[in-house]
């Protein structure tokens, strides 16, 4: 019987609380615990006993996708597997839980989709990235010495990603990945965006890549997630295809 932690960054408007409250309701009822990363605990805490609810307080005010991979941290001190679940996916049928629990999960870390699926449409980091962009240029800098061939990778679409203890060499990629994140930061420092860090799945890749840990799709685990999830927005989404947790 697989020893699994659920973990969600939750943050922003909402609805993604809402979304997340589902998740955490189902993925309580098949006996998982649930880690939660928010700058709302107050929200949780007051839903949930700390039994089985492990609320973080998220409190910075520069916020970044990268930061999700804090919870891998939290969640391995106590499970042999992390998963990663994104607050804005939409799961329609929570049946593969139970299959959770004796699936054979990779070594390392693994993801089950790339960004052909995505709008972005891309299946390469090299197709994905802008050499020119001054939101890029600071990243790919540091990233190029070190790993060259980072551009041949195939992309990684993380709203559903597994950290597996067994094969993680947890603080050498965390030495990789913390000064990546830095580095993406620091380019979307003039942006003003709402969110930075965009692009951890590459930092993930590429810490991986630095730390010998494997990092590779998961085409089985594919198989038994599709059509039972999708990624959700309101500004991507048509106001129809809305889960209730989103209207």
């Amino acid at each position: 019987m697989n020893n699994i932690g659920f973990g969600i960054f939750c943050f922003g408007e909402k609805y993604y609380f809402n979304g997340a409250v589902e998740k955490i309701n189902k993925i309580l009822n098949e006996g998982y615990d649930c880690f939660i990363l928010t700058d709302n605990p107050d929200f949780f805490n007051t839903r949930y006993r700390p039994t089985h609810v492990h609320i973080f307080e998220y409190d910075r005010s520069y916020k970044s996708y990268s930061d999700k991979m804090i919870l891998p941290k939290k969640i391995l001190k106590k499970h042999d597997i992390s998963i990663l679940i994104d607050a804005d996916t939409h799961i329609t049928d929570y049946s593969f839980l139970k299959n959770l629990k004796t699936y054979n999960f990779k070594k390392g870390i693994s993801f089950i989709d790339t960004l052909l699926n995505h709008r972005a449409n891309r299946e390469f980091v090299k197709e994905l990235i802008d050499d020119n962009n001054d939101e890029w240029k600071p990243y790919i800098n540091y990233i190029r010495p070190i790993c060259p061939n980072f551009g041949d990778f195939i992309t990684m679409w993380e709203y559903f990603l597994v950290i597996n203890k067994d094969g993680f060499n947890s603080n050498n990629f965390y030495y990789h990945y913390e000064r990546m994140q830095l580095t993406k930061e620091f380019s979307d420092l003039n942006f003003k965006k709402e969110i930075n860090g965009a692009g951890e799945g590459i930092t993930i890749q590429v810490s991986g890549k630095l730390s010998n840990t494997n990092v590779e799709r998961d085409m089985e685990l594919f198989e038994l997630l599709k059509d039972k999830m999708v990624s959700v927005s309101r500004r991507h989404t048509r106001p129809e295809l809305w889960p209730e947790w989103m209207k």
